[in-house]
């Protein structure tokens, strides 16, 4: 059989078209970037599939020839960052389903989420049932599942979150404490889907795929904090109006080009609770699903996951914390033009090429300050940090080498600088 994975290469996807591969099936994993999928599941083809430019059934020519079944794992979160989801979840999926039907595709398996409603509060739910509604109304054997939060090995989105917040020293500080949360495994989600890409599901199958018990978010942290090994603290729980400030957070975060799982879709939805009805998805598989307990329990929280943890939030900080002191250093420079050109004319460089050099390095702070925030240029700049800082240290060996002696420390403070710029490139590069 052929399948076609659609988000081939994500937390979901990836686990669907290994899962696929281990049936003895033919897999084309599709995305925007397939190289991903290459480097990860080389066994499986890999294309170029964007579910946001492929609005009409005839975009979709080739790409579903001698395809049986096709199941759908892309999407996004909420606009911004290049997402758009009347597209993806929209519009795309409304024209791969009469593509499907009219290249003779036999089986349809969309992933949707629990609460995907015309009605819903979010545009992310809103969106999923727009597309959820074109797959109910095709001729295709279709089924539609609706995992709750996804548990994994890998950290991935929510699950990273959750991780990070886990690590936290002292205590945990946490918005939505009481908010209710049904989870499922990643491979018992992929599983079903293979499932039902095989027919073993009567059309027009829905399920919500989640635990039969729901946690709260507190309890789901300290579920990870016992997983990961640490010892437990305080759970501070904060007002919800803060989880606002969150998303803004994120979104900024998004806008900028980095992937986060803080976005304001993802707060409202937590606040809202993340559950569903267990009960079909028991009655189809004869057997209820895992337990978080059990799934835990099933993979090993190594030193990788321990590190990886206690660092989710040192990333931002790093980046926050570097183009501060790149962009507040310049400004400072700017305004002190005169005291900092000082230290140059004391050593005999002349008055006009002092506040060139004053000006222009403080320029070339700003720009590397304003660099490290964008994640498209964020590791060029970082690279420049490095280069521009010890471009500074021999310089000021060369014009000024008392500066060593300082009692401040005024060279010698170059080197956490430094240090801090290689662990932020070495994070920023853990993304890809």
């Amino acid at each position: 059989m052929r399948v076609l994975v659609l988000g081939g290469y994500g937390l979901i996807g990836s686990a669907v078209v290994r899962e696929c591969l281990a049936r003895g099936w033919s897999v084309t994993g599709a995305g925007r970037s397939p190289d991903r999928g290459r480097r990860a599941i080389p066994a499986a083809d890999w294309t170029t599939a964007d579910l946001a430019r492929l609005t009409r059934a005839e975009d979709w020519t080739g790409l579903l020839t001698g395809v049986d079944a096709v199941i759908n794992c892309a999407g996004a979160l909420q606009e911004g960052g290049g997402d758009d989801l009347q597209a993806v979840h929209h519009t795309g999926i409304a024209a791969l389903v009469a593509a499907g039907m009219a290249e003779g595709v036999s089986r349809f398996v969309q992933i949707s989420a629990p609460g995907a409603d015309p009605d819903a509060a979010t545009a992310f739910m809103r969106t999923k049932a727009a597309g959820d509604a074109w797959v109910r109304e095709s001729r295709l054997h279709w089924a539609i599942l609706k995992p709750g939060l996804v548990i994994a090995p890998q950290a991935w989105g929510g699950s990273a979150l959750l991780r990070g917040l886990a690590a936290l020293p002292f205590a945990i500080p946490l918005t939505h404490a009481d908010a209710p949360a049904q989870t499922v495994s990643v491979f018992e989600l992929a599983r079903e889907a293979a499932e039902c890409a095989a027919g073993l599901r009567p059309s027009g199958y829905e399920s919500d795929l989640v635990e039969e018990e729901a946690h709260t978010l507190a309890e789901l942290v300290t579920a990870f904090r016992d997983w990961l090994g640490f010892r437990r603290v305080p759970i501070l729980p904060l007002p919800g109006w803060l989880a606002g400030f969150a998303g803004l957070a994120g979104d900024l975060a998004a806008d900028l080009g980095w992937k986060t799982p803080l976005r304001s879709t993802a707060m409202r939805t937590m606040g809202a609770g993340v559950t569903g009805d267990a009960s079909a998805w028991t009655a189809a598989r004869g057997t209820p699903p895992s337990t978080l307990a059990q799934r835990l329990g099933g993979f090993e929280a190594d030193i990788q996951a321990r590190r990886f943890a206690r660092t989710y939030f040192l990333h931002p900080l790093l980046i926050a914390g570097l183009s501060l002191f790149w962009i507040v250093s310049g400004i400072v420079a700017v305004f002190q033009r005169d005291a900092a050109a000082a230290i140059l004319t004391s050593e005999g460089v002349g008055l006009s090429t002092a506040l060139t050099l004053t000006l222009g390095g403080a320029a070339l702070d700003i720009a590397l300050g304003i660099g490290i925030l964008v994640r498209r240029t964020s590791s060029l700049a970082l690279t420049g940090t490095i280069a521009l800082t010890l471009a500074y240290a021999a310089s000021a060996t060369v014009i000024t080498p008392h500066l060593w002696a300082d009692p401040m420390g005024t060279l010698v403070k170059m080197l956490p600088v430094v240090l801090a710029a290689l662990a932020a490139l070495a994070m920023n590069g853990s993304e890809r």
